[in-house]
Parts: C-alpha cells; structure tokens; sequence
C-alpha cells in the first residue's frame, strides 16, 4: 500500500483544517453584520439542531438496546444522547435570555432539526424555509448510500460531526462585544471539548483500518462536497451575512 496511517491522518484532519478556516469566514462576516435577526435565528437553529442530535442519538440507542447490541454500545448512544440534551439546553437558555422569555417567532424552527437515522432530511426540515441545510442533509444521505464503502460511510459520518468542531471552535474565536456574545462563546467552548472525541479523535481510529488508496480518494471528494453545502448551510443559518458572489469566492 502506497499510504501511511500518520498519512492518512494528515488528509482527512488537513480537509477540516480547510474547512474551519473557510467557515470562520462565515462566522465573522457574522459577527461583522450582526443584527437582532442573525442573533435570533442562528442561536434558535443551531438549538434545534442539537435537539435532533438528541433524538438521533436516542433512536439509536433503542434500537442497538433492541437487537441486543453489546451493553457498552448501547450505553455509549445514551451518553451522546445526554451530551447533546446539554448543548441544546444551553443555547436555549440563552435564547430564553435574550429574548426576555417571549416566544421564538423564527418559523417552523424545530423542524430544523429534523433528520433522519441515514443522515437525511426529515419530514419536519421544510425545504422551502432552509434549502441549504435541506440539500446538506440530502447530499450526506446520498453520498451514503452511492458509496460500498463502510469506511468512506464512517468517514463522511465522522465528518458531519467532525464539521461541527470546526464551526463551534470558530465561535469561540469571535471577539466578546456585549453580554450576548460572552454567553454564547462561553458555551461554545463547552461544547467544542465535548464534540472533540465524535470528530478529530476518530480520525486515528479511522487512519488504521483502511484498506485502499480508491477509497481514500473517494472519500476526499465525497467529504469537500459535503463541507462546500455546509459553508452554504452555516451562511442560511445566519441568515446570509455573505452575499452570492461573496460564498462563491469562498468556495
């Protein structure tokens, strides 16, 4: 083989490096075009993202529990389940604040976190309000199942996680402007310790039980695919600070 395991774990870690510092970009043009709107809308989406996280990880969980899955595995999804239960409490806490406890108004925003076991869309996740997060969901679930590959399919699930480091730890690199940005970094900070073991540490794990160059070249290609729909994802999230022409210079 032509590959090296620490090789291999240059390639898929230097595609998230990539990827984080693309996806700063978003975040601070963000931070540098914030209104009510932006705070409002990202905090309530990236809530009901980590919500369906809860539940991805619950469904999961019961049917490992189901078909008698070893006792460790099962109590594994129920951690994940738990960890993510924290994340979205903390963004909702802080939603609740910033909002002085009137009702969120960002339409249909749970249907946001509507996904699937398979990484796809759910029927809750309207493509009509957020077609970018609805095409990134769609383009994993198809990237999937295109593949025979399991470990091209463990590394685009480990990327879509993996992704969620990057985004977080940009976060915590904008500067604290008022009590809302130190609340929201201060949790984020949190959050990028806990989601370090879904990500980058599974890239060892992941550089040791590959069989072949194709599919690492498969897996490159699916993987940039997936992280150019998620910068467009990140930008719907914040309700587009960078413009058209401005993400596809990015990309």
């Amino acid at each position: 083989m032509s590959f090296t395991e620490k090789g291999v774990q240059e390639e898929l870690a230097g595609l998230m490096d990539v990827f984080t510092g693309a996806v700063y970009r978003v975040a601070w043009a963000y931070s540098e075009r914030r209104n009510r709107d932006r705070d409002i809308y990202w905090l309530a989406l990236q809530a009901t993202k980590e919500y369906g996280a809860m539940v991805y990880h619950s469904r999961v969980m019961f049917r490992k529990a189901k078909e008698m899955d070893a006792l460790d595995s099962i109590q594994k999804s129920s951690a994940d389940s738990f960890e993510e239960a924290e994340h979205y409490w903390g963004y909702m806490k802080i939603l609740d604040w910033y909002l002085e406890g009137k009702p969120c108004e960002v339409p249909e925003m749970w249907g946001y976190g509507d996904f699937t076991e398979a990484l796809g869309p759910g029927p809750g996740m309207k493509k009509s309000l957020w077609p970018e997060s609805h095409c990134y969901f769609d383009l994993a679930q198809q990237q999937m199942q295109q593949t025979r590959s399991p470990w091209v399919q463990r590394v685009i699930a480990t990327n879509i996680e993996g992704a969620a480091v990057g985004f977080h730890y940009v976060m915590t690199k904008l500067s604290v402007t008022d009590e809302f940005t130190e609340r929201f970094i201060r949790h984020e900070r949190t959050v990028v310790q806990d989601e370090l073991h879904h990500g980058p540490e599974l890239i060892q794990e992941l550089a040791k039980t590959l069989e072949s160059q194709e599919e690492l070249e498969e897996a490159k290609q699916k993987v940039t695919e997936l992280r150019v729909q998620e910068l467009r994802q990140r930008n719907e999230q914040f309700l587009h600070p960078l413009t058209e022409a401005e993400m596809n210079q990015l990309e």
